[in-house]
C-alpha cells in the first residue's frame, strides 16, 4: 500500500508558515508569534482536504547568511524536509514583497524536482490579489494568492499539490502502541536524546537554552511496537520566563506531558537534581504519569571519582519520592545506555495495564495490617477494613475505614510502600483515595 504523501512548508521567516501549518492540522501545533524565527525544528501533522488524507512538515524560516548560529542548522532541517517530502508550499510574503531570501529558496525549489506551489500569503481580501505580480520574477508557476488568516485560496493551493497523488490505495496510519515525552530544564538534553534515540536529526541542538521551542512529535517502529516521541521545550520557573513564546512553549510541554503514557524527566549529570527538577517531577507525580529519570551526559564523569549509586542516593536525599522510579545513567553524545530507555520505558508501560484482582489487594491489605496496625488518633481506634481499585489510569485504590480522615500521612506513606514492593509498581505512580465505610 502507498503512503501518504507528505507536504513540506518553506519560506523565508515570518511568512506565515506555522499560521497555514495550524490552518491545515486543524489545530495550534506550532507556536506563532510576530518574532522571526519562533520555528526552528520540523514540525509533524496529519491533515485532510475533500476526503484526501495527507502530512504536513513545518519548517523554520530560511535565511541565506549563517550570522544567526541557528540558521545553518535551519537551513539542514530544511533540506531533510525537501528530501522526505512528495510536494511542498513555498510560502512568501505578499505584503512585504520580493525577498533576496525568496530568491536562494526558489533555487532550492527548482532543485528538488518536486510537485511545488508558490503561495502567496497575506491577500486577506480580493484586492490584495495584485501582490502576486512581483513574484513572477521569481520564475516558477504562475503563484497563487491566499490568506493563511482566514483560510481563502488555501483550497486552491491543495488541488493543485494532490491532484497528481492516487489516494485510492493509502495506507491507514499506524496504531499507536504508548507514547513517551520528554521533559526536563533548558539545555539537559533533550533534543539530543530523542536524536539518538529516534536514530535521526529532527530537532536542532545546541549549547543555548530554549532551542526547542515547539513540542516535537516523533514516531518511530521498535520491535513491532509504534512509540511516540515528543520533544518538549525546556521548563523553568514562571518568574523566569522571559517571553511570550517561552510562555507558550512551556503550555505546549505541560499538554504533551499530560497526553503521554511515560514521561523522561532528564537531569544533567554536572548541574544535579536542583529544586526545578524537584518541581518538575512532582508536577509528573500530580498528574499521574509513569515516569522514568534519565542522567543524561554520563561520559562527562568519566575522568571524575563519581559513583551512579551514589549519584542516585544524592537524589533520593533530595526527593524521597525518586525510590519509586527507574534512574538510568545516559550520554545522548556517545549513545552510552540509550538501548536502554526504549525497553525500560516499554517494561514500566507494561506494569499495571490491568486492574489488580480485588482479592490479592485485600489480602495484601491484611498482612500490611497486621504486621503494622494503623495507630489510634484522637482516642480513636482506626481500622482500614477493605481495599479497591477503582481506576486503572493512573491507578487509584479506594481505602474504605471506620476513621478515614484521622488516618496519618506517615501510615498512608507506609501502606504506598507496601503496594509497591508487594505488586512491583516501580515507575508507576499511584494514589490513595480513602472513604469511609
Amino acid at each position: 500500500m502507498a503512503k501518504k504523501p507528505k507536504i513540506a512548508i518553506i519560506g523565508r521567516p515570518n511568512v506565515g508558515k506555522s499560521t497555514l501549518f495550524n490552518r491545515l492540522a486543524g489545530k495550534r501545533t506550532s507556536i506563532v508569534d510576530q518574532l522571526e524565527g519562533v520555528t526552528r525544528d520540523r514540525i509533524y501533522a496529519s491533515a485532510e482536504w475533500l476526503s484526501k488524507e495527507f502530512d504536513i512538515i513545518d519548517t523554520g524560516g530560511f535565511v541565506s547568511s549563517d550570522e544567526d548560529i541557528f540558521n545553518k542548522k535551519i537551513k539542514e532541517q530544511i533540506s531533510q524536509a525537501l528530501a522526505e517530502c512528495d510536494g511542498l508550499i513555498f510560502l512568501v510574503d505578499g505584503k512585504e514583497g520580493l525577498n533576496p531570501n525568496d530568491q536562494f529558496l526558489s533555487k532550492l525549489v527548482r532543485k528538488s524536482g518536486k510537485k511545488s506551489v508558490l503561495a502567496v500569503n497575506k491577500c486577506d481580501v480580493p484586492s490584495h490579489s495584485e501582490r502576486i505580480n512581483a513574484f513572477f520574477d521569481l520564475g516558477l508557476e504562475k503563484p497563487t494568492p491566499i490568506s493563511a488568516l482566514n483560510g481563502s485560496g488555501i483550497g486552491d493551493v491543495l488541488d493543485i499539490l494532490l491532484d497528481e497523488f492516487d489516494f485510492s490505495n493509502i495506507e491507514n496510519d499506524l496504531k499507536e502502541d504508548y507514547s513517551i515525552s520528554i521533559v526536563g530544564m533548558p539545555n539537559v538534553g533533550k533534543s539530543s536524546l530523542l536524536n539518538a534515540i529516534i536514530q535521526k536529526d529532527q530537532a536542532i541542538v545546541s549549547n543555548i537554552a530554549g532551542t526547542t521551542r515547539d513540542s516535537i512529535d516523533s514516531t518511530i517502529k521498535w520491535h513491532g511496537k509504534n512509540v511516540k516521541i515528543v520533544d518538549t521545550a525546556g521548563l523553568r520557573k514562571k518568574s523566569k520566563v522571559d517571553d511570550d513564546i517561552e510562555f507558550y512553549s512551556s503550555l505546549r510541554a505541560m499538554d504533551s506531558l499530560i497526553r503521554s503514557n511515560i514521561v523522561l524527566l532528564v537531569v544533567d549529570v554536572e548541574k544535579g537534581f536542583t529544586k526545578q527538577e524537584k518541581s518538575i517531577a512532582k508536577e509528573v507525580i500530580k498528574k499521574g504519569k509513569r515516569m522514568v529519570i534519565l542522567v543524561n551526559k554520563w561520559d562527562l564523569t568519566s575522568e571524575k571519582d563519581i559513583s551512579a549509586d551514589l549519584y542516585k542516593e544524592n537524589m533520593y536525599n533530595e526527593f524521597k519520592d525518586l525510590q519509586h522510579y527507574p534512574i538510568i545513567f545516559v550520554s545522548a553524545l556517545t549513545k552510552r545506555r540509550i538501548s536502554n530507555v526504549l525497553e525500560k520505558t516499554w517494561e514500566v508501560f507494561k506494569k499495571q495495564n490491568e486492574k489488580l484482582s480485588t482479592k490479592k489487594l485485600n489480602e495484601w491489605l491484611e498482612k500490611s495490617v497486621r504486621n503494622y496496625p494503623p495507630p489510634a488518633a484522637q482516642g480513636k481506634s482506626i481500622k482500614i477494613k477493605f481495599v479497591e481499585q477503582v481506576q486503572y489510569s493512573p491507578p487509584i485504590f479506594a481505602l474504605f475505614s471506620n476513621y478515614p480522615k484521622l488516618i496519618s500521612i506517615q501510615y498512608l506513606r507506609y501502606l504506598h510502600n507496601q503496594l509497591r514492593d508487594s505488586f512491583d509498581l516501580k515507575g508507576i505512580t499511584i494514589k490513595f483515595s480513602l472513604r469511609k465505610g
